[in-house]
């Protein structure tokens, strides 16, 4: 009886370490459940707003878009611009009150109808051509579109190309193995001399499953180096509750400014 004991407290010993280890490789992620959110395709973006769970959304415009709003655009009027995977931000129509014609991509319809419903903006849907998908129009003057596609579809022969992006968090909200991929969607639809604006992170997902993403200066110099000049023009420590609720100690946000070469 005694062996037979022993064996029982060494199994039920391994199994609570197995436990813990799982315990402790397990990563919040900023959904607030376990899930592995590294490779999330559109559809598990639809079930994410289907749950609602799009605290990432902000209900004004973007404080750094603001802030930066004339050097990206050099203070030129009319300039075409490209929201990457947009959601239903607020900054879709805050860049088209001031004249500009303002195109974003968005995975999930539910994304795209809540902006132009939440606005009250109306608009029409029709197929996009070239890819699967709908695209998105306002249809009281402003120059706002939306494309609902797969961001890995788009090209230039179906959205064209832009004169300045604001790439709001789209960019770190990809796994990193994806980034790549991203770049090679991303580049052919800027034109020369396109400007960039790019708002990134530093955390750490070590601890935090994301997305976010980290990205380092380094790694925005790897991905965009070679199709665009680059400077950081801005830090900030964005560090608040939603984030000490991920199990991170920092949080920071950092803006570059990329120039197309």
């Amino acid at each position: 009886m005694y062996v037979s004991t022993a064996r029982c407290a060494t199994k039920v010993h391994l199994i609570m370490k197995l436990k813990d280890a799982m315990e402790i490789s397990r990563k919040l992620n900023q959904f607030g459940d376990y899930d592995d959110t590294t490779d999330m395709s559109v559809d598990d973006w639809g079930e994410r707003w289907n749950k609602s769970q799009t605290q990432f959304h902000v209900s004004r415009a973007h404080p750094m878009l603001e802030k930066h709003y004339t050097a990206l655009t050099d203070g030129k009027l009319s300039q075409r611009i490209f929201l990457p995977l947009c959601g239903k931000s607020i900054d879709l129509k805050w860049l088209a009150d001031k004249g500009h014609d303002v195109v974003g991509c968005e995975g999930v319809d539910l994304g795209c109808r809540e902006f132009f419903e939440e606005q009250n903006i109306p608009y029409k849907t029709e197929p996009i051509k070239g890819i699967e998908g709908l695209l998105y129009k306002a249809t009281d003057g402003r120059k706002i579109s939306i494309y609902r596609c797969d961001y890995f579809k788009l090209s230039s022969s179906v959205t064209g190309t832009f004169d300045c992006v604001w790439d709001r968090g789209s960019f770190v909200a990809v796994g990193a193995h994806m980034r790549q991929e991203y770049i090679n969607v991303t580049i052919p639809l800027l034109k020369k001399n396109t400007k960039y604006l790019l708002d990134c992170f530093l955390v750490d997902n070590k601890v935090f499953g994301g997305p976010p993403f980290n990205c380092t200066e380094q790694d925005v110099k790897k991905y965009f180096g070679k199709a665009c000049s680059l400077r950081k023009i801005d830090t900030k420590n964005a560090y608040g509750k939603w984030q000490e609720s991920w199990g991170i100690k920092s949080f920071v946000e950092e803006v570059y400014m990329l120039t197309m070469k």
